[in-house]
């Protein structure tokens, strides 16, 4: 008795699948912590956020939809191919996913950046300059985001033929170099700054500490501060390497993976900060 060897394709189908089921694990977790996080946010009275780290949480649930868009739909391992407008939607939405985030993050360190200012220079009042700036913060992410996915939309409806379900069986893209390109070095672009700007507000910290402690406003700036600006930096370094996968030769498995892993990142990151925590671990009242 003796066991019969395995065709290539039957490996190669086995293999897709395991691909996706890490990929499927990693976005959803995030999606679930991240919801989680922003629900208390939003409920609990003891935590306060300002509104972009809640932008942020939801610019990622948003990242997390797009690319499990054919898991919804349940089209995501059928031998035929996802129905085109399907597939068209889902590659819009992953192309202009990671601007989107991008956008969102680089807000966010710019209300750091806010913050320390009126921490240095406190304001005498609220002028049109700060509703400009908030609505700048909360909106330009978005219609960058809608700027993409329009522009991926025409792209897609000149060259159906090129919009398929990527290797893995993950998600659908368009089969052409151009718009993982131009995705890439915008959301490089974008991080580059966002680590420059990292950079110099942690050098502002270094050398306005003492000020800052001895100021009519020390709890404005917390020693958290100085941690969360050092994760902002790691995450844009990994965020830089995952905009560069769309433009290198790494295999779809690793890029996958580094993909599915930022909002479980993302909810690592925020998702486990003390105040959130005591809300969730009730029974330790």
């Amino acid at each position: 008795m003796y066991m019969q060897p395995r065709s290539q394709s039957t490996v190669s189908q086995d293999h897709e699948h395991v691909e996706l089921k890490v990929f499927l694990a990693f976005q959803f977790a995030g999606a679930i912590g991240l919801l989680a996080v922003l629900v208390t946010a939003l409920f609990a009275p003891k935590v306060y956020r300002h509104f972009t780290w809640l932008n942020f949480c939801i610019t990622w649930l948003i990242y997390c939809i797009s690319y499990t868009l054919l898991a919804f739909s349940g089209q995501q391992t059928r031998p035929e191919p996802p129905v085109y407008p399907l597939c068209l939607a889902q590659a819009c939405l992953i192309y202009a996913a990671p601007v989107l985030v991008a956008m969102s993050t680089f807000s966010l360190v710019l209300q750091l950046w806010f913050t320390l200012c009126n921490a240095l220079r406190p304001p005498k009042e609220a002028t049109r300059y700060n509703l400009l700036r908030n609505a700048f913060l909360l909106l330009a992410p978005y219609f960058m985001w809608l700027g993409f996915i329009v522009a991926m939309l025409v792209i897609g409806t000149r060259n159906p033929q090129k919009v398929q379900r990527a290797g893995g069986l993950v998600y659908c893209t368009i089969k052409l170099s151009e718009p993982g390109n131009v995705t890439a070095i915008f959301v490089a672009a974008i991080l580059l700054v966002m680590v420059g700007l990292d950079v110099y507000i942690g050098t502002v910290l270094y050398k306005n500490w003492r000020a800052l402690r001895g100021s009519d406003h020390p709890g404005a700036i917390p020693f958290s501060l100085i941690v969360r600006v050092a994760i902002f930096s790691f995450i844009c370094v990994v965020g830089i390497g995952c905009a560069f996968v769309f433009l290198s030769n790494i295999s779809f498995v690793a890029g996958n993976t580094m993909i599915a892993l930022m909002p479980l990142i993302a909810f690592l990151v925020f998702g486990t900060q003390r105040d959130i925590l005591n809300i969730w671990m009730f029974w330790r009242r």
